[in-house]
């Protein structure tokens, strides 16, 4: 956009100085409204490109913002999801008014929250998650159903295989 500037720049200069040099009325007002012309052109190019470069920004920037509220979006539906796995654990163990399953709650409540604002928390394995999680409140996981990779339901083990 430099370059074409300065060309019409240049241009409009010389048809400027050919306007004054010019002898007959005719000429010079020929040459002064297309010295005009070529005035006006430049300044419709350059707002043309101020208003595509402020386009350009505005949709950068909501791009990022739409990038910013999916991965929100992600996070909390991943939290969401390791929340009722955990909670569904505990409350399968103990019984409804057992205070350990409420203290056990309110410590993955807490460290939920913390590892949510870990990068990447998203985008790690949600078993893994369960796991790491489930350590670090101090809850030990039901052995794994091979088959599902996940925790084995409690009612699995009332299933006889007959």
């Amino acid at each position: 956009m430099g370059a074409f500037a300065e060309l019409a720049l240049s241009l409009a200069r010389d048809l400027h100085g050919a306007a004054l040099a010019a002898e007959e009325p005719e000429a010079k007002v020929r040459l002064a409204d297309a010295c005009h012309r070529m005035g006006r052109g430049l300044r419709q190019t350059l707002a043309l490109h101020e208003r595509l470069e402020r386009s350009a920004e505005r949709a950068a920037r909501e791009d990022a913002g739409f990038v910013v509220e999916q991965q929100k979006a992600r996070r909390t539906r991943r939290k969401t999801q390791v929340k009722a796995t955990i909670a569904r654990l505990v409350w399968s163990e103990y019984e409804p008014a057992d205070d350990d399953a409420e203290d056990v709650l309110e410590r993955l409540d807490k460290v939920l929250d913390a590892e949510a604002e870990l990068d990447g928390f998203e985008d790690e394995p949600v078993e893994t998650q369960i796991a790491r999680i489930c350590r670090l409140i101090g809850y030990e996981l039901p052995p794994l159903d091979p088959a599902a990779r996940t925790p084995a339901p409690p009612e699995a083990a009332f299933h006889s295989s007959a």
